[in-house]
């Protein structure tokens, strides 16, 4: 009962801290969007405009050019396109992450012990993949919402995306979302190692009490250093993964009108979306391995303050809750925490 307390707290604090991040960073969640579906020869775009080409080769530039066209109401919250479906994608997606996270540590220490550092890859691993899967859907809803030419509401887009291909629509790019749990993997590990040996070092040379939470400081820097880390070594798979999902159908038809004009024959495989292989060997040959870093100071710069601010409310969010509505479990958290100080 307690494991479960502590875990749902955690996964409060992680989901409303993601609503926080990416309502204060939605400008930049949009514009790096964007980057990483219309940057290079290989964009996903609807049609083909030189100056928005050129524009999104940079994420600042495409933030200005964004500005210039669509005025801010394409990118601030919450006026922006996507941003109620965006802050949703993340709640979940970060709720149930730490949900399961959670769960498994205290599975993991139930039944075999000690967390090693190997464990906890795992167990971050597994929850990621569980996460993605989860939240797939809304994930693109949310790109269509940022990419689509034609603007429309959250429904309407849904509705949309069905029509054009089904189900498979709200799917596009599991594969390269569940390689992208790997992000975890990198992030999670080296986040709580940090982090259990700061309070640990803290605690011993803390004369008035334990502490079983970081400051929103020392949260911040440390999720700073860590998600700068994970998303820098992933965001190739980032980006296949934003293509897979911004495809539409219009883009794949005049991607065939174009190869039709060209070749004077019309090419039926390209009305197929791509898969996360196809798309990548897409990306190559057009762009080189360059395409594979278009957006990234954007990417790693969004998610890396994203992740920041997102550890300096959840770690504060989670005391808040369990002093006030779990004082048995904070004692106990307390208690625990003395006691691996003085070991």
């Amino acid at each position: 009962m307690d494991a479960t307390i502590e875990g749902f707290v955690k996964a409060l604090g992680g989901g409303v801290g993601a609503v926080f991040s990416t309502t204060v960073l939605y400008p930049l969640e949009v514009t790096k969007t964007k980057v990483q579906a219309f940057a290079g020869h290989a964009t996903t775009d609807e049609g083909f405009d030189e100056e928005k080409h050129q524009a999104m080769g940079n994420t600042f530039r495409a933030l200005q050019y964004t500005w210039k066209k669509e005025g801010f109401q394409a990118l601030v919250a919450p006026w922006a396109p996507g941003w109620p479906s965006t802050c949703l994608d993340s709640f979940i997606f970060n709720f149930v992450y730490y949900y399961f996270y959670e769960a498994f540590m205290a599975l993991w220490r139930r039944f075999v012990g000690r967390v090693t550092y190997r464990a906890n890859m795992l167990i971050a691993t597994t929850a990621g993949a569980l996460m993605q899967l989860s939240t797939l859907p809304v994930q693109n809803h949310s790109t269509r919402m940022q990419t689509q030419t034609v603007r429309r509401g959250n429904w309407a887009t849904a509705v949309a995306m069905y029509r054009e291909e089904g189900l498979e629509a709200f799917y596009k790019g599991l594969l390269p979302c569940l390689l992208l749990s790997v992000s975890a993997t990198i992030q999670e590990p080296l986040y709580d190692t940090i982090k259990a040996a700061w309070l640990r070092r803290m605690n011993q040379n803390n004369a008035k009490g334990v502490r079983i939470g970081l400051t929103a400081g020392q949260a911040f820097w440390l999720g700073l250093g860590s998600k700068l880390i994970s998303s820098t070594i992933c965001y190739p798979l980032t980006r296949v993964k934003q293509m897979c999902q911004a495809q539409t159908k219009r883009s794949k038809i005049s991607k065939g009108r174009q190869q039709q004009s060209k070749k004077q024959q019309g090419d039926v495989s390209d009305t197929v979306p791509l898969s996360m292989f196809e798309m990548a060997m897409r990306v190559y040959k057009a762009d080189g391995l360059r395409g594979f870093v278009y957006g990234i100071e954007g990417q790693v710069f969004n998610a890396s303050i994203k992740a920041a601010l997102n550890r300096m409310v959840k770690e504060r969010i989670q005391i808040f809750l369990l002093f006030f509505l779990f004082p048995h479990q904070f004692r106990k958290m307390r208690e625990a925490a003395l006691l691996e100080a003085q070991a």
